[in-house]
């Protein structure tokens, strides 16, 4: 077994001490991830795929279905994946996240009961609302990584005062998320009944 400061990239495995990363984002550990046994811990360790332009989504989620129900996932990103915080709480996942340097961060998500799904902290609803009226439709289906990105940062001009993006792609754009979020820009999205994503933005 390996020191835990250092998660093994590009795939998953166990771990001994989840609470060896450093630097907490400001809340203190919860008990339940407190020594937990080696086979009770799953990493995931996807920052060299981010890098490289993967989209992670679906990546995290096979992982996640892989679990155990006394099992937790550790997952190490290079920016904190606010926007996953609530597809997993949908799922009764709550989280813990700690920062551990500029492109570090390490986020523990374990199963918290049905008050989880609900939980405020959880959801993207506290966003300001989305401006009403017809979107600027960017179809970005069909498009390998990181083109549906490349596409739809593109078109974000074309928003004027009031008006947004409707941009619809094949997998969750989690690598669009800081992106937008840097140049000021607000966003929601929603998997739909036929399988593709549609993520609004507005300013």
């Amino acid at each position: 077994m390996t020191n835990e400061s250092s998660c093994h990239e590009g795939h998953v495995r166990p771990t001994p001490e989840p609470k060896s990363c450093d630097t907490p984002t400001g809340t203190p550990m919860p008990d339940v991830l407190r020594d937990l046994p080696d086979d009770r811990v799953v990493i995931l360790d996807i920052r060299e795929h981010v890098r490289g332009g993967e989209e992670p989504f679906q990546r995290i989620m096979q992982t996640v279905m892989s679990l155990r129900d006394d099992q937790v996932l550790k997952l190490c990103n290079i920016f904190e994946p606010v926007p996953l915080y609530a597809a997993l709480a949908q799922r009764g996942f709550a989280h813990w996240t700690q920062r551990r340097g500029p492109e570090d961060w390490c986020i523990m998500f374990y199963r918290a009961g049905s008050e989880a799904a609900t939980s405020p902290a959880s959801s993207t609803s506290s966003r300001p609302a989305e401006p009403v009226g017809d979107a600027i439709v960017v179809d970005a289906r069909g498009l390998e990584p990181p083109q549906p990105m490349a596409k739809i940062l593109e078109n974000l001009p074309r928003i004027a005062a009031g008006g947004k993006i409707l941009a619809i792609t094949d997998r969750r754009p989690m690598l669009l998320y800081p992106k937008l979020e840097e140049r000021g820009f607000v966003f929601s999205t929603e998997e739909t009944t036929h399988g593709w994503f549609e993520t609004r933005i507005w300013k």
